[in-house]
């Protein structure tokens, strides 16, 4: 009976999500009317794993509820949920492809991007973080044949201090998040599980519930929570429950940036990337990839090369294969190798070099899927892959070799390593972004010519913790590439809270309050962690205390309050106590 009135109330919007002890006061209760979802919906989703658009129905089979649903299991999403947890929270976590882990492991990007801090004492990157990448090396440390000192970075790449297949980072995600599971915890993860629709609360404007889409079964779940922490690829919790976002570059004048175009072009959103990985097979047979229709096309687009273009004096320079070439950072093939059969003796696993290809040659920037009919996402995805197809058709077949000749047939699809040999979701640089009370932008980041011995950006006030990587822009079609340096720089809190809409939707990835200059240094793996940390903390301290995350910012009691609990739990917050 019971179970048959929680279904009737949720569906036609009439229960709240059961508020804690502890939770504020709330207005007169009036008849509790959801808003309609923003924008309507048509109950279609995309199926960006198995790129196909599905058919959702409109009432849930099933209605769990927790303390905060987190949607995307990327690493915005995974850091948050296991920071909520740990905070005393119960949570929801879904992710829309079979693999939880984001760039590390459902994007393939499984040789982080960082920076010379991540591995000082004390340095950038959170306790977290850092205990996952310790993890990652302990596992290989296990590995039979490992010689000693090579877990630290079983692939030898040039690109970061640390590599992995992306197999084993999510054997480590899942590994830390079992235990949490639980309902005093981590309730569910909800894999394969595209978010259909957001209602509101027509009185407050609060999140009430998010409808979610098996994708294998067709079932619904609605989930009811006090919190909804977006931590999707592409924004789509932000979209979904009429959050205010902008995506694409903003004009100069909007905020100053003196790297910004002169007029907005909301139509700049950076490449995205289908990356594979290749095994290095000196011995037959070797299967050539199928050339994509399009590859002519492709080919004359000029990225289907060794050239990289740097924003520095040094120009295009074009690498080798295996050789270092002059003004080239390393060989092309140990850039993002991610295991080196070097590192083991006698291990059958590993009879040649695993490599990851995130390369120029497969960035897609010819369209992008954001904002587009669901059937147009389809088949710019397919072309993306398709690209990426082509790019390894291209080394296989017509790239320059070392000693002369053309084609490096040796460079095999490791389909044992991605289903395939590519990955199950493209590698996304640019999301949407959370219109937030402060924006953090170029001026942020940037090192100041007037003040050439400035070691930090600005330490904001309400600082929640530090990050540094280059302003790093994949450029669009039409658009010229952009890196640049930066300065460690940290995260105000006010880039968290929203301008308007649901104040208990809060974004946990690469979509938080910045301007598209500052999150193309803000994306890399350890500062998407971050954010997703800082996210989980802030609900678990919100939902503790009755208060909204717009009073913590504004109360000195609140936000000293908050900032220690983030520094217990191990996020630096201050890069004047790592840089002397």
């Amino acid at each position: 009976m019971y179970s048959r009135l929680l279904l009737s109330l949720l569906t036609t919007g009439a229960l709240l999500a059961a508020p804690s002890a502890s939770a504020a006061p709330r207005p007169p209760r009036r008849a509790a009317r959801p808003l309609a979802p923003h924008p309507p919906q048509d109950r279609k989703v995309l199926d960006i794993e198995k790129l196909r658009v599905v058919q959702a129905g409109k009432l849930p089979n099933r209605i769990p509820t927790c303390d905060v649903l987190v949607v995307g299991g990327g690493l915005g999403g995974v850091a948050a949920a296991e920071a909520l947890v740990r905070a005393g929270r119960t949570v929801i976590l879904s992710e829309p492809t079979s693999v939880l882990g984001g760039q590390l492991t459902a994007q393939a990007v499984a040789c982080p991007d960082e920076n010379s801090y991540i591995e000082r004492d004390p340095g950038v990157g959170t306790r977290s973080y850092r205990l996952l990448r310790e993890e990652l090396r302990e596992r290989y440390a296990r590995m039979p044949g490992i010689k000693p000192g090579r877990e630290k970075s079983v692939g030898q790449c040039w690109v970061s201090r640390i590599s992995g297949e992306p197999g084993v980072w999510e054997g480590v995600i899942r590994d830390r998040l079992e235990p949490l599971r639980g309902a005093p915890g981590l309730r569910e993860i909800l894999l394969r599980n595209q978010l259909v629709s957001v209602q509101r609360f027509a009185h407050s404007g609060r999140y009430h519930f998010a409808d979610f889409l098996n994708l294998d079964t067709g079932r619904i779940t609605r989930v009811a929570a006090k919190y909804l922490l977006d931590a999707s690829e592409l924004g789509d919790g932000l979209l979904l429950a009429g959050s205010p976002w902008t995506v694409g570059a903003e004009a100069r004048a909007a905020h100053g940036e003196p790297d910004a175009p002169e007029t907005a072009r909301p139509e700049w959103v950076q490449s995205f990337t289908y990356c594979f990985v290749v095994r290095w097979q000196p011995e037959g047979p070797h299967q050539i990839v199928e050339k994509p229709a399009e590859y002519e096309y492709f080919k004359s687009l000029g990225t289907y090369s060794l050239g990289y273009d740097y924003s520095d004096e040094r120009g295009r320079v074009y690498y080798k294969v295996f050789e270092k070439a002059p003004k080239a950072a390393g060989p092309f093939w140990t850039y993002r190798r991610l295991v080196a059969a070097s590192s083991f003796v006698a291990n059958p696993k590993y009879p040649g070099d695993l490599a990851l290809i995130n390369w120029p040659g497969n960035d897609f920037h010819e369209e992008n899927p954001i904002g587009k009919p669901l059937a147009e996402q389809v088949r710019i995805l397919k072309r993306a892959k398709a690209y990426a197809q082509g790019f390894l058709y291209w080394l296989q077949t017509e790239c320059p070799r070392d000693e002369g000749g053309t084609g490096y047939p040796e460079m095999q699809l490791a389909t044992d390593i991605l289903d395939g040999g590519f990955a199950v979701h493209p590698y996304v640089r640019e999301s949407r972004r959370l219109l937030a009370d402060f924006t953090l932008t170029e001026h942020h980041l940037a090192p100041d010519p007037a003040n050439p011995e400035k070691k930090w950006g600005e330490e904001f006030p309400d600082t929640v913790g530090i990050a540094l990587y280059a302003m790093d822009i994949h450029p669009a079609k039409g658009e010229p590439p952009f890196l640049s340096r930066a300065l460690p720089y940290h995260l105000p809190l006010g880039s968290f809270i929203p301008r308007a809409g649901a104040p208990n939707v809060l974004p946990a990835a690469k979509n938080f309050g910045a301007t598209r200059l500052a999150l193309s240094s803000a994306r890399m793996h350890p500062t998407e962690w971050l954010t997703g940390e800082v996210a989980g903390h802030l609900a678990a301290f919100c939902i503790a205390r009755g208060v909204e995350p717009a009073e913590v910012r504004k109360s000195p009691t609140l936000l000293q309050e908050f900032q220690a609990q983030l520094e217990a739990a191990g996020v630096p917050l201050r890069w004047r106590e790592i840089v002397q």
